[in-house]
């Protein structure tokens, strides 16, 4: 009699236990809820993309997150690049609307797009940039369009590539490089597979805390892209430092 009353006991004190248990993991989870608050009123939610957000926790916290460290970023940059990195979110804004449209009415396991990835690639890319502690070039420079990578070479040169494309389509691709002269402005001239001069130059400078690539020149024939790019491929913009070499 007293081996099944402690027995039991026991099993009582077990479920009090597991009891305590999911209590606390359904106020943990609620918090949880609680704290995925998007950077915008769910109670106006209009758009695709808003509707997308506000219907997942994991969406929403993602934006959230987004919007805290594009503000942190703004806060390190100069006016210059400040400006350059409000332009640039707008483009993002823009590719992620995009995605958004692409996957509305579709299944999650049947789009072809990942908002979420999308969301918090920009989050991880916001949290990389760096103020450059000089005026130089050397190092890894970021957007949302691609990057643009210059290394010392020696002798007073430099090495710089960039890859640039719309993240989402992949069109307006643009992908050079080259050794180049270390000045207060890097001159790349864009050739064919002959190494001879196709009538484009890459001119990349620095305006305050940010890289600046502008794409000049006519290619023969009427040709309005360098080689180097795709169809209405294009290597000008605005890039920040991500990664010091």
């Amino acid at each position: 009699m007293i081996q099944h009353l402690n027995r039991a006991s026991l099993d009582s004190r077990r479920w009090a236990e597991i009891g305590v248990v999911l209590v606390a993991l359904l106020a943990s989870s609620g918090s949880a809820m609680a704290r995925a608050r998007p950077s915008f009123d769910c109670a106006k939610a209009a758009s695709a993309v808003e509707k997308a957000i506000c219907a997942d926790p994991a969406l929403a916290q993602a934006d959230a997150d987004v919007a805290q460290t594009y503000a942190a970023a703004l806060k390190t940059l100069d006016p210059h690049a400040g400006k350059a990195l409000r332009d640039d979110q707008s483009d993002f804004i823009a590719y992620r609307d995009q995605i958004a449209s692409f996957n509305e009415n579709t299944p999650k396991d049947q789009q072809n797009f990942d908002l979420g990835e999308f969301l918090r690639d920009r989050m991880a890319f916001l949290a990389g940039i760096r103020k450059p502690k000089d005026t130089g070039f050397i190092g890894t420079w970021s957007s949302v369009r691609g990057t643009v990578e210059i290394k010392a070479a020696g002798a007073g040169k430099l090495d710089l590539s960039e890859e640039v494309a719309n993240p989402v389509s992949g069109s307006g691709s643009c992908e050079i490089g080259g050794t180049v002269k270390a000045h207060k402005e890097l001159r790349l001239v864009d050739t064919d597979d002959n190494e001879k001069p196709t009538g484009f130059v890459f001119t990349f400078y620095r305006d305050g805390d940010a890289l600046v690539v502008e794409q000049s020149g006519t290619g023969k024939d009427g040709v309005s892209e360098p080689p180097s790019c795709g169809a209405n491929g294009h290597a000008d913009g605005n890039f920040f430092l991500s990664e010091k070499q």
